[in-house]
């Protein structure tokens, strides 16, 4: 017997239900995770969403056109039992495992939380996957394990060297391989999608996700005609629009076949905060920055280290046609459009 929330607004309702051809994905209640699940819903499939706690009502307006299509379950992906207990009630042979913490303060202050979460819940998704005979698990990595460009111009593929540094990319780099090795012994499809940095919809503050991405910075600034002091202005990020990202995971997750064991996920082109800064411009007169001499002094701040290069996108386009819908210039017209309506 699970607790699922029903269409009204927090209410609770306990009944079995059986999803055959659904998609169970944690982290749903976080950006990039409900923009998945989201997108899944869209395409017509059933989702189980686990959340730690019952969606807002920002959440459920977010989702209110797919509404019918969405199951929220409470759970932790630390809670193994609990866990696979769901996936197997839930009927869903395919996973994507979004669940993730990527606060700076908590590497430092509860590293072991942060790789029990991280890395463990990772171990604990693909268990579930085994144990219930899944057909796919799609693990949200990050192109934060290849660590800063060494040539700008150059595409990075997905078998280039990576760069491990924080315990963040030690565990995304650990849970990869932990996919390979399911994969090799339990027949399991489990991939990863290393995603660059996405933007757009439903990206706000969290106990999960402290740090904001520079675009969502940046845009909000410009509307509330507040001048930012950037550190790093001319340094690359491999900014994505998040429509594209969710189009890219619900496809991954549902395909029939996949050939590549990694995928970059990103927009396949990489745009310094000034250029962010111009294109922005043009949708909102009032963006103003200056150049910030130290990092202590900014506002917005890309250090050497946390710049991020161009991904190839080979693997997703030969597997699912994958091509970019959202250049730059036309996601950020879409994100402020957005919040002119929702905020």
């Amino acid at each position: 017997m699970l607790h699922l929330h029903g269409r009204g607004h927090g209410s609770r309702s306990t009944h079995h239900w059986h999803i055959m051809t659904g998609v169970f994905v944690t982290g749903a209640a976080g950006f990039v995770g409900l923009n998945i699940v989201r997108r899944l819903a869209e395409r017509g499939v059933d989702v189980v969403a686990l959340v730690r706690r019952a969606p807002d009502a920002a959440t459920l307006r977010f989702l209110d056109s797919v509404r019918s299509r969405v199951h929220f379950v409470e759970g932790d992906v630390r809670d193994r039992e609990r866990l696979i207990e769901l996936v197997r009630a839930s009927g869903t042979r395919r996973i994507v495992h979004g669940a993730a913490v990527t606060s700076s303060e908590l590497e430092r202050s509860d590293p072991a939380g942060f790789v029990d979460i991280n890395l463990g819940g990772t171990l604990n998704v693909l268990e579930a996957a085994r144990l219930t005979a899944a057909e796919r698990m799609v693990l949200i990595s990050s192109s934060a394990v290849y660590g800063a460009p060494r040539d700008p111009a150059h595409l990075i593929r997905e078998d280039e060297a990576l760069q491990i540094s924080g315990i963040y990319t030690i565990c995304k780099q650990a849970g990869e391989a932990l996919c390979r090795r399911y994969s090799e012994l339990y027949g399991l499809s489990a991939v990863a999608g290393r995603l660059g940095t996405a933007y757009g919809p439903m990206e706000r503050p969290s106990g999960s996700r402290a740090a904001m991405s520079q675009v969502y910075v940046l845009v909000h600034a410009a509307l509330q005609q507040r001048e930012l002091r950037i550190f790093g202005a001319d340094r690359l990020r491999d900014v994505c629009y998040i429509a594209d990202v969710a189009e890219a995971f619900s496809g991954l997750v549902l395909a029939d076949t996949l050939q590549y064991n990694i995928y970059n996920v990103s927009a396949g082109t990489a745009h310094s905060l000034r250029q962010i800064a111009a294109a922005l411009q043009a949708l909102v007169p009032g963006v103003r920055w200056t150049p910030a001499e130290t990092p202590a002094a900014a506002d917005l701040v890309v250090l050497a280290p946390s710049e991020r290069g161009a991904l190839d996108l080979g693997h997703l386009h030969a597997d699912l046609g994958f091509v970019p819908q959202w250049p730059l210039e036309a996601g950020l017209a879409e994100y402020v459009q957005w919040l002119h309506v929702h905020q």
